[in-house]
């Protein structure tokens, strides 16, 4: 297999990234606990380095639209930081949310796009913490900030390769770190997205030597 030569990252490279968001999974799962009140884990599924034609499949090619919460990365590292999910398992977050029994919440209102957007920024920026303080120094910037996350509702294909297109500018590779989740030990189909763009790609590099 011939080794893409733009921002590409080695296996071991990969291996370290995916080691660091395991260790922040842990301090993002008992934010996740905190906020919804219920037990919660998070685990990290895969760091995989792939072309665009794949990592725009990575959430399915269904017929149904998904829902994105869609948060901007800044300081040490920058890019796009994703959770997506079906609308039965966002819907079912929501109820735990506004304390309501589960099936109750039937469309994103404002109530219910509301709770995700939070669950979003709690999470994403626990994680975010948590990884800049694990990062190797640079002798740079130490922080990794979260701007207000956005919510969405489409067709995965269409929104994630919208949210890649500032990589596929450097190449035609691109990196994605998934996570999974489990609420009171059930698995929930939402999912987590770290998308750096081309400068983070090449700093990751440097970084993961």
């Amino acid at each position: 297999m011939t080794q893409p030569a733009d921002n590409a990252l080695s296996a071991s490279q990969l291996e370290v990234l995916g080691q660091l968001l395991h260790h922040g999974a842990s301090e993002a799962s008992t934010a996740l606990e905190r906020w919804i009140g219920k037990s919660t884990s998070i685990s990290v599924d895969a760091v995989e380095q792939l072309p665009l034609s794949d990592a725009t499949s990575v959430l399915g090619a269904g017929d149904e639209p998904v829902g994105f919460c869609i948060a901007e990365m800044t300081g040490r590292l920058t890019g796009e930081l994703i959770l997506a999910f079906d609308d039965a398992s966002g819907l079912t977050l929501a109820d735990l949310l506004l304390d309501q029994p589960r099936g109750t919440a039937s469309g994103w209102g404002e109530m219910e796009t509301s709770a995700a957007l939070e669950t979003a920024n709690i999470l994403g920026c626990t994680y975010l913490n948590v990884l800049a303080r694990t990062l190797p120094a640079d002798g740079g910037a130490s922080e990794l900030m979260l701007s207000p996350p956005r919510f969405s509702h489409d067709f995965a294909a269409s929104l994630i390769e919208f949210a890649l297109m500032p990589q596929i500018v450097a190449s035609d590779n691109v990196l994605l770190a998934r996570a999974r989740f489990r609420i009171d030990g059930d698995p929930v189909a939402w999912t987590m997205l770290l998308v750096p763009d081309a400068r983070s790609m090449a700093a990751l590099c440097e970084l993961l030597e």
